[in-house]
């Protein structure tokens, strides 16, 4: 089921008492969750380096998409996300997974695209197992979140959009006494 927590494209939202440092105040997009395991990309993790400072004459537009990073596993990967839906499998409405680097770039010279050094991985059931623990908050995902919010704002903002007792956690983890 796409959207939801039993398939692609949603979001982990790391709860404040998610102290590894890969993930402290992460906002991690799934690419795929099944019963084989789960995979994802943090979305703000901005490395401040763009395609252009890893490889060469990537195109005049593609050059300047923004790398962020991915998740501490296999680091030596590169995944695209864009918001065109011809670039490669569409996770969401306004998301894709880009297939390769030229598909992406031959769309608009890659405009809007957003580059992922590794990722977060998950065996099997152990996104269950943490989330049950309490490590993370499932919440639904719009392509607002991966393109629009400044990547600052997003952990406390998704979580201000999920209310009630998750609007409390986004104001510096929910603790009053720094509020």
């Amino acid at each position: 089921m796409t959207g939801g927590p039993d398939g692609p494209g949603f979001l982990l939202v790391a709860s404040p008492e998610l102290l590894d440092p890969n993930f402290a105040r992460t906002v991690v997009l799934t690419i795929t969750h099944d019963d084989e395991g789960s995979y994802g990309l943090v979305l703000n993790r901005p490395l401040g380096r763009t395609l252009r400072d890893v490889m060469p004459a990537p195109g005049d537009v593609g050059g300047e998409i923004p790398l962020f990073q991915g998740g501490p596993v296999q680091v030596n990967v590169l995944q695209l996300l864009s918001p065109d839906p011809a670039a490669g499998r569409e996770l969401l409405p306004g998301v894709t997974l880009g297939k390769d680097l030229e598909s992406v770039l031959g769309i608009a010279d890659g405009r809007g695209a957003r580059g992922f050094v590794g990722y977060a991985g998950w065996g099997a059931r152990q996104l269950e197992s943490e989330t049950a623990e309490g490590s993370w908050v499932i919440a639904p995902a719009r392509s607002e979140h991966v393109f629009e919010i400044p990547t600052a704002d997003l952990w406390p903002t998704v979580l201000k959009e999920l209310g009630g007792q998750y609007r409390w956690l986004s104001m510096e983890g929910g603790d009053p006494d720094v509020n």
